[in-house]
């Protein structure tokens, strides 16, 4: 796992010397009219903005650079990395395409490339009440406040309705599923530690196997889902899902004594049970259309908040309209003729 999701600095600097960059906002221009550069030069803005966060002692100004660096981020990475299936990250990087776990890992890394405090959180449940297997991010602010961020949902401030984090009590940092409406009563709450990240890996990659071998019947690839999900259960053994999971394939190799206690671990109470509830949603997952139809980001802005993605439920369309700078009967145009190219899509 450390050499499948960890890219050398020299291995970013020539993926992103490739890619698109859009028009850097007033904050980060400043910091780079301060040491006179005309050209975005992302190896050294990475390391202009870090000493001026780390030099500044105004918190406000501090915050505005963050947020900005953030925004940009979340732009640059959406230029040039399209929703899809990838979520190791080299391969992301290669490809260009991302799942929920891909784009994570992206605004992470580009995240800390810039000096930010990011992490990479499960979303339980989302901001419309459905229980998914979902991924996003948290950036904590110099001034004590914390950004969500999910770029497959198109939220730059995700208010999704329980997540799965790290809370920090005493000098122990406890993986725990929270509420949003507890965040806000909450301190130190921080990203997941990498092993869980790396299990989260872990245990997409032994889903993919476990459905080929149920659906080719292949015992090789039951084992090595069992080889992925054994995995996933070490480096973050509190995720009931990947317990119950195990258990399916124990069940298919014939292990009823192993799968019985594999499914009686993962149903063992509330929380653990809101966890294996999780799937996938087809207007969820139907979001990759979007970038595969060459929907623009305006467009894409407009149907994201005037269907709920955004908020978790579907914004006026007046709303919209001012937030995307659109006249109301421009913004039904958009959000009919997006429908109509999905309805196209479905199989």
């Amino acid at each position: 796992m450390d050499k499948m999701d960890r890219i050398s600095p020299g291995r970013l600097d020539r993926v992103l010397s490739h890619w698109a960059q859009p028009p850097v906002t007033p904050p980060l221009r400043t910091i780079m009219e301060k040491h006179q550069s005309a050209e975005l030069d992302l190896k050294h803005l990475g390391k202009w903005v870090g000493a001026e966060l780390s030099q500044n002692r105004d918190i406000e100004t501090k915050v505005q650079v963050e947020q900005a660096c953030l925004d940009w981020l979340c732009d640059l990475t959406r230029a040039n990395v399209k929703r899809g299936r990838v979520f190791e990250l080299d391969q992301v990087l290669q490809e260009g395409v991302a799942d929920c776990l891909g784009y994570a890992k992206t605004l992470a890394l580009l995240g800390r490339r810039f000096a930010l405090d990011i992490g990479i959180v499960e979303v339980v449940i989302d901001n419309a009440g459905r229980y998914v297997p979902h991924v996003a991010n948290i950036l904590n602010l110099a001034n004590g406040r914390r950004r969500f961020v999910d770029l497959w949902y198109g939220s730059r401030n995700a208010n999704h309705r329980r997540w799965g984090l790290q809370v920090r009590e005493g000098t122990k940092c406890l993986i725990k599923d929270v509420s949003q409406d507890d965040m806000d009563r909450l301190t130190g709450v921080e990203g997941l530690p990498m092993k869980a990240v790396d299990a989260i890996t872990c245990y997409i990659m032994a889903n993919r196997h476990l459905g080929h071998g149920l659906r080719y019947g292949e015992e090789e690839e039951l084992a090595q889902a069992m080889k992925y999900y054994d995995l996933a259960i070490r480096l973050y053994p509190q995720n009931a899902r990947f317990y119950f999971n195990r258990a399916v394939a124990y069940e298919n190799m014939g292990e009823t004594q192993k799968a019985e206690a594999g499914y009686a671990r993962a149903l063992q109470d509330e929380a653990s049970q809101i966890r294996v509830l999780a799937r996938e949603y087809p207007e969820t997952t139907q979001l990759m259309e979007l970038d595969e139809r060459g929907i623009g980001p305006r467009d894409q802005e407009a149907y994201l908040l005037r269907k709920g993605f955004v908020t978790g439920e579907e914004v006026d369309r007046g709303v919209v309209a001012v937030r995307c700078k659109v006249s109301s009967e421009e913004v039904e145009r958009i959000v009919s003729e997006i429908e109509a190219r999905l309805r196209h899509a479905d199989p």
